[in-house]
């Protein structure tokens, strides 16, 4: 049952990255060490949030935003829907784009929430929040993500928000599962 609760969205702070740690540790099998998320924190503060109830870290989201030229990333091409058999056309193609100009891209490296606080509307949140102040802060085309193939949860939300699948990152997870590099074109 969908129980609305009351829960707060901010910029994380430095104080935050014990907490956020800790969420990681109790939901995802990926964990970072101090140094990664105080690096992002320092480069990318205003797309780095928490959600908080009764001061508490409930859920996170850390994103930063890259220059790319690859067109799968930016939204322009999905491989997933082209022909197995690529063309020579397609190859040049590519390749022209590894030297075209860059696109301004955000990057969900994480988002996380507690187990207990799921199905709530605070991974939408911060994931609505995260998009705006990366289209609105840095300019960019569009966002992207890695996924388990697994999480079928995690990739309905995402689908339900726009994004679309684009690419699979053979054994992209350390226990060797493949990821779906996931787009949202803004």
């Amino acid at each position: 049952m969908n129980q609305e609760i009351n829960f707060i969205i901010r910029n994380a702070d430095e104080n935050d990255i014990p907490e956020v740690m800790e969420v990681n540790l109790r939901t995802l099998p990926e964990n970072y060490w101090y140094g990664f998320y105080k690096f992002v924190l320092e480069r990318w503060g205003d797309i780095f949030l928490v959600a908080e109830m009764d001061k508490k870290i409930i859920g996170y989201i850390m994103n930063r935003v890259e220059d790319a030229r690859d067109p799968v990333l930016y939204g322009k091409e999905n491989e997933l829907i082209k022909e197995k058999k690529r063309s020579i056309e397609d190859i040049m193609s590519s390749f022209k784009n590894m030297f075209s100009e860059s696109h301004k891209v955000g990057h969900v490296i994480s988002i996380a929430v507690l187990p207990e606080y799921r199905k709530k509307g605070i991974g939408t949140a911060l994931l609505n929040e995260a998009i705006n102040r990366m289209k609105n802060n840095y300019g960019t085309e569009a966002v992207y993500l890695e996924v388990r193939v697994s999480n079928k949860d995690a990739i309905s939300l995402y689908k339900k928000m726009g994004f679309e699948e684009v690419r699979i990152i053979k054994e992209y997870y350390r226990n060797g599962e493949d990821a779906y590099v996931m787009v949202k074109k803004l």
